[in-house]
């Protein structure tokens, strides 16, 4: 065989292997349990509108879900110093009080079949609200984008 047709077959059968990783609309994806985590995670799949399919059977899932939360309390209780110079800021008229942790997320998706990571994502929060509704909401917002940019055509 001649030099130039071998490096050409060698040339495309590398493109066909390395492949962007991608996930579809309507595949299925069990999540993994952590902690109760998953059902905030599971919420915020179907608030967001992710279009993927939830399944509680690992064995029908096309992609698993792995994720790791961890929370942090505050390191110093709250200090409050009346600066308010007749602001109100509350009912009493003195500040409100903010003393708030952090939390942590991250999420990896799976291909159940070839154990590849097509999409991982890492928030941190803190904030006076559900910080762990906050971090899934997060991961499934970017975990919905990632699908519908995996699904435009290619210019």
């Amino acid at each position: 065989m001649n030099r130039p047709l071998i490096c050409a077959l060698l040339a495309f059968s590398t493109s066909g292997i390395a492949q962007t990783p991608t996930i579809h609309s309507g595949a299925t994806v069990y999540i993994e349990p952590m902690d109760g985590y998953e059902t905030y995670l599971t919420a915020a799949i179907a608030k967001k509108q992710v279009p993927l399919i939830v399944v509680v059977d690992k064995d029908k899932a096309d992609y698993i879900i792995r994720s790791t939360v961890s929370e942090h309390a505050p390191t110093s209780p709250a200090v409050i110093i009346n600066n308010t110079n007749g602001v109100n800021n509350g009912n009493s008229g003195f500040p409100v009080p903010r003393s708030f942790g952090r939390t942590n997320a991250s999420i990896s998706v799976i291909d159940a079949h070839t154990s590849q990571i097509v999409f991982a994502y890492a928030v941190g929060k803190a904030a006076n609200t559900n910080q762990l509704q906050s971090t899934a909401e997060a991961s499934a917002k970017h975990l919905k984008e990632f699908i519908e940019k995996s699904e435009k055509p290619k210019k």
